[in-house]
């Protein structure tokens, strides 16, 4: 059973991932209608390698969910991303625990926690003695608020 706090945590990691999904998306959509409103027409290169690439994660969603629940999907969701978008199948994991920090960091960078440090969502600093959350950041302050959970 988890305790209450590591609960909070990981509900605040999926809503933070959820944002920042839907941030890029946004950004996605005012690029295309600035690009769109260029008076000079731009060359197309089927070659050319995309601007960005959006990755969505979605934590604890299994794969058979993607099939299983298919005819209840809309043309314009996963239907699409299913049919327009890259589906890693058969996927394995060469690392334990696989907690959601380690994992969209495993899966954005293409390598292990070895090699990219998120070595969990939470972990100590024995040179600071402190504890760290994988999404911490005491550098930023968030706008609306002076609260700690506003510094990710």
């Amino acid at each position: 059973m988890r305790n209450s706090t590591f609960g909070n945590q990981y509900f605040s990691m999926s809503r933070i991932c959820l944002l920042f999904s839907l941030i890029i998306l946004v950004s996605c959509g005012v690029n295309s209608q600035i690009d769109n409103s260029l008076s000079t027409p731009l060359k197309t290169n089927t070659t050319q390698k995309p601007k960005l690439v959006v990755g969505i994660v979605v934590d604890q969603m299994r794969y058979d969910y993607l099939t299983r629940f298919e005819s209840r999907y809309g043309n314009g969701g996963f239907n699409r991303l299913i049919a327009e978008g890259y589906n890693f199948k058969n996927n394995h994991f060469n690392y334990i625990p696989t907690y959601t920090g380690p994992g969209h960091a495993s899966i954005f960078t293409g390598t292990t926690p070895q090699n990219h440090g998120i070595i969990s969502n939470n972990w100590y600093d024995k040179f600071d003695s402190t504890n760290i959350y994988c999404v911490q950041d005491d550098d930023v302050n968030s706008v609306g608020t002076t609260s700690v959970s506003g510094k990710m």
